[in-house]
This record gives C-alpha cells, sequence and structure tokens, in this order.
C-alpha cells in the first residue's frame, strides 16, 4: 500500500489476496486509519472528541469489529456501516431505494446483533447491499430504521467477504465518556 495515499486504508483488493484466503491482512500490514475516507462527520455540540464510527478487529477465527458513535442510534449505524464495508467497498454502492427494517431483542446488545442479523439477511436472501442507515426509534428492546441502498449488480460490486452470521462472542455496547461504543464479531 502507498503511504500517504488516503485510498490506502481501504481494504479494496486485500482480502482476496492474502494467502488465497477470504480474510482481512493482520493490522500491521495496514496503514491509516481504516475509514479515513468515510463520510463521517461529529454531531454539532455533542462533542468535541471526534472518533472513528468503527474499525475492524483481528481475531484468528472471525472477523470483527468496534462501531463508535456520539449517541446509540449513531453507533447502531455504524455497527451497520462496518458490517457492509466487510462485504462490498462501500463507495461502489448507491442509495437508490430504501427499506424500513423494524427487530426486537431481550435487551441493547441482543437488539444490536438481531439488527446486523436482518440487514444481513436481506443482503442474503433479497440481494440487498446498504450504504445509509436512519435510525427512526430505537428503544432498549425494539428498533425501527430505514436502511438505503441498491440489490447487487454483480457488474459494479465486488463483493469481498461471506459474512455468515452475526455471533455473540466478545459482543459489547456500551456508554464510555465519548459517547457510545458497540464489539462485534462476524463468522466467515
Amino acid at each position: 500500500m502507498e503511504v500517504g495515499n488516503p485510498r490506502a486504508t481501504s481494504y479494496s483488493g486485500l482480502i482476496n489476496e492474502v494467502n488465497g484466503v477470504n480474510r482481512l491482512p493482520p493490522a500491521s500490514q495496514l496503514t491509516g486509519s481504516p475509514l479515513s475516507w468515510w463520510p463521517y462527520a461529529a454531531v454539532p455540540g455533542v462533542s468535541e472528541v471526534t472518533v472513528e464510527p468503527f474499525r475492524i478487529l483481528e481475531h484468528t477465527a472471525d472477523v470483527g469489529f468496534e462501531a463508535h458513535g456520539a449517541t446509540r442510534e449513531e453507533v447502531f449505524a455504524n455497527a451497520a456501516r462496518a458490517l457492509f464495508h466487510l462485504i462490498v467497498e462501500p463507495e461502489s454502492v448507491v442509495p437508490r431505494e430504501e427499506t424500513t427494517v423494524r427487530v426486537e431483542g431481550r435487551d441493547p446488545p441482543d437488539l444490536l446483533v438481531n439488527w446486523l442479523s436482518e440487514l444481513l439477511y436481506l443482503h442474503d436472501a433479497e440481494g440487498w447491499l446498504f450504504c445509509d442507515f436512519e435510525l427512526r426509534a430505537l428503544r432498549d428492546t425494539s428498533l425501527a430504521a430505514v436502511a438505503r441502498g441498491e440489490r447487487i449488480d454483480r457488474a459494479r460490486h465486488q463483493l469481498k467477504v461471506l459474512v455468515k452470521a452475526i455471533t455473540y462472542h466478545q459482543l459489547a455496547l456500551e456508554q464510555t465518556p465519548q459517547g457510545w461504543q458497540a464489539r462485534v464479531y462476524v463468522d466467515i
């Protein structure tokens, strides 16, 4: 990867080139912020600390990510962005269509897993690729949201990692002094 190239932080082309296996390379091979190119801005007046919307985590058998946000709604949206960042290059997805997503869970962490699992189901069963998420109602045990994107177009979308499931392994959702943080691992 080129040092100083802001596009070099993208994982494009790296996933399928690591020993012929669909895995992300070790973090030591990546430079810069994983999402320095992602259109992300802090919520005005909420915090002067700007954090990345998410970062990819290494694990021996799975891939994970940490999502950050000033609010719980924002961390749920950024977790969805992280999930689809693993699946496809985000800049290749255009928000042409939208679909309403409603899920329930036993508690907020379970709700996060169910949210991401529903989005993954829509990807697997209906061919959706999402790039924008608007949480309209978020409670401890339910949410209603709009996910925007488009159906897979094999001519334009190069799929990266086949995500099989969202796991509960090392799942975390917590409020920090900087806002909210979630840690999620996915089965690939």
